[in-house]
Protein backbone atom coordinates (compact mmCIF):
# COMPACT_ATOMS: atom_id res chain seq x y z
CA UNK A 1 0.00 0.00 0.00
CA UNK A 2 2.74 2.41 0.97
CA UNK A 3 4.80 1.61 -2.15
CA UNK A 4 1.82 2.09 -4.50
CA UNK A 5 1.06 5.43 -2.86
CA UNK A 6 4.67 6.53 -3.41
CA UNK A 7 4.56 5.41 -7.06
CA UNK A 8 1.29 7.30 -7.59
CA UNK A 9 2.83 10.50 -6.15
CA UNK A 10 5.93 10.15 -8.37
CA UNK A 11 3.77 9.65 -11.48
CA UNK A 12 1.65 12.64 -10.55
CA UNK A 13 4.74 14.86 -10.26
CA UNK A 14 6.19 13.60 -13.54
CA UNK A 15 3.07 14.41 -15.52
CA UNK A 16 2.30 17.70 -13.78
CA UNK A 17 5.69 19.34 -14.45
CA UNK A 18 5.82 21.85 -17.26
CA UNK A 19 8.89 22.16 -19.41
CA UNK A 20 10.36 25.62 -20.02
CA UNK A 21 10.11 25.29 -23.79
CA UNK A 22 10.46 28.12 -26.29
CA UNK A 23 7.24 29.74 -27.43
CA UNK A 24 6.57 31.58 -30.67
CA UNK A 25 7.89 35.12 -30.57
CA UNK A 26 5.44 37.92 -29.91
CA UNK A 27 5.22 39.85 -33.18
CA UNK A 28 4.51 43.01 -31.16
CA UNK A 29 8.18 42.99 -30.17
CA UNK A 30 9.48 43.21 -33.74
CA UNK A 31 10.78 46.61 -34.80
CA UNK A 32 12.98 49.44 -33.61
CA UNK A 33 12.51 50.76 -30.10
CA UNK A 34 14.04 53.98 -28.77
CA UNK A 35 14.66 54.64 -25.07
CA UNK A 36 12.34 57.22 -23.50
CA UNK A 37 12.87 56.69 -19.77
CA UNK A 38 15.26 54.87 -17.41
CA UNK A 39 14.23 54.58 -13.75
CA UNK A 40 14.19 52.66 -10.44
CA UNK A 41 17.70 51.20 -10.62
CA UNK A 42 20.30 51.32 -7.88
CA UNK A 43 23.18 51.01 -10.36
CA UNK A 44 24.12 53.66 -12.93
CA UNK A 45 22.71 55.24 -15.04
CA UNK A 46 20.66 57.58 -12.90
CA UNK A 47 16.93 58.05 -13.56
CA UNK A 48 16.62 59.88 -16.87
CA UNK A 49 14.09 60.98 -19.45
CA UNK A 50 15.18 60.88 -23.10
CA UNK A 51 13.89 63.05 -25.93
CA UNK A 52 12.80 61.55 -29.27
CA UNK A 53 15.73 61.13 -31.65
CA UNK A 54 18.25 60.33 -28.91
CA UNK A 55 19.61 57.33 -30.86
CA UNK A 56 19.52 54.81 -27.99
CA UNK A 57 17.80 52.08 -29.98
CA UNK A 58 17.28 48.35 -29.85
CA UNK A 59 16.09 46.64 -33.05
CA UNK A 60 14.28 43.31 -32.46
CA UNK A 61 13.97 41.24 -35.64
CA UNK A 62 11.56 38.41 -36.44
CA UNK A 63 14.49 35.98 -36.81
CA UNK A 64 15.31 36.45 -33.07
CA UNK A 65 18.30 38.71 -33.71
CA UNK A 66 18.84 42.13 -32.22
CA UNK A 67 21.05 45.16 -32.85
CA UNK A 68 21.67 47.87 -30.24
CA UNK A 69 22.74 51.46 -30.88
CA UNK A 70 23.89 54.02 -28.31
CA UNK A 71 23.56 57.64 -29.44
CA UNK A 72 23.16 56.50 -33.08
CA UNK A 73 26.37 54.40 -32.97
CA UNK A 74 26.42 50.62 -33.29
CA UNK A 75 26.88 49.04 -29.86
CA UNK A 76 26.19 45.30 -30.06
CA UNK A 77 24.24 42.56 -31.79
CA UNK A 78 23.21 39.01 -31.06
CA UNK A 79 20.22 36.78 -30.46
CA UNK A 80 17.29 37.39 -28.13
CA UNK A 81 14.84 34.88 -26.66
CA UNK A 82 11.41 35.08 -25.07
CA UNK A 83 9.74 32.77 -22.58
CA UNK A 84 6.25 32.72 -21.14
CA UNK A 85 6.23 32.09 -17.39
CA UNK A 86 3.35 31.57 -15.04
CA UNK A 87 3.55 33.40 -11.76
CA UNK A 88 1.55 30.94 -9.70
CA UNK A 89 0.94 33.22 -6.73
CA UNK A 90 -0.52 35.92 -9.00
CA UNK A 91 -2.15 33.45 -11.42
CA UNK A 92 -1.05 35.51 -14.41
CA UNK A 93 1.26 34.76 -17.28
CA UNK A 94 4.08 37.05 -18.27
CA UNK A 95 6.61 37.25 -21.04
CA UNK A 96 10.32 37.30 -20.27
CA UNK A 97 13.04 38.45 -22.66
CA UNK A 98 16.75 37.77 -22.46
CA UNK A 99 19.66 38.55 -24.74
CA UNK A 100 22.14 36.03 -26.13
CA UNK A 101 22.38 33.01 -23.83
CA UNK A 102 22.27 34.79 -20.48
CA UNK A 103 19.15 33.20 -18.99
CA UNK A 104 20.06 34.44 -15.50
CA UNK A 105 19.54 38.06 -16.56
CA UNK A 106 16.09 38.50 -18.05
CA UNK A 107 13.46 41.19 -18.35
CA UNK A 108 9.73 41.18 -17.76
CA UNK A 109 8.21 42.56 -20.98
CA UNK A 110 5.16 44.82 -20.83
CA UNK A 111 3.67 46.03 -24.12
CA UNK A 112 1.09 48.79 -24.27
CA UNK A 113 0.45 49.90 -27.86
CA UNK A 114 3.68 51.43 -29.15
CA UNK A 115 5.27 51.51 -25.69
CA UNK A 116 7.43 48.69 -24.31
CA UNK A 117 8.73 48.44 -20.76
CA UNK A 118 11.60 46.10 -19.92
CA UNK A 119 11.75 45.51 -16.19
CA UNK A 120 14.79 43.46 -15.12
CA UNK A 121 14.24 40.65 -12.68
CA UNK A 122 17.29 41.90 -10.75
CA UNK A 123 16.00 44.87 -8.71
CA UNK A 124 19.28 46.84 -8.78
CA UNK A 125 19.12 47.24 -12.56
CA UNK A 126 17.00 50.06 -13.98
CA UNK A 127 13.66 49.63 -15.75
CA UNK A 128 13.61 51.02 -19.31
CA UNK A 129 10.64 52.40 -21.24
CA UNK A 130 10.88 52.31 -25.05
CA UNK A 131 8.84 53.98 -27.79
CA UNK A 132 8.40 52.06 -31.06
CA UNK A 133 9.89 54.14 -33.86
CA UNK A 134 9.55 51.71 -36.78
CA UNK A 135 8.39 48.20 -37.67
Amino acid sequence: MRASFFVAIVILFLFSCKKNTPVPLNSGLFGSWEVRRVYNGNILPADSIYKPGNGNIVRLNADSTYVKYVQHKYSSKGVYHTRINLMSMLAMSNERLYFDNDTSFNYLVMLNGDLMTLRPMIPDIATVDYQKISN
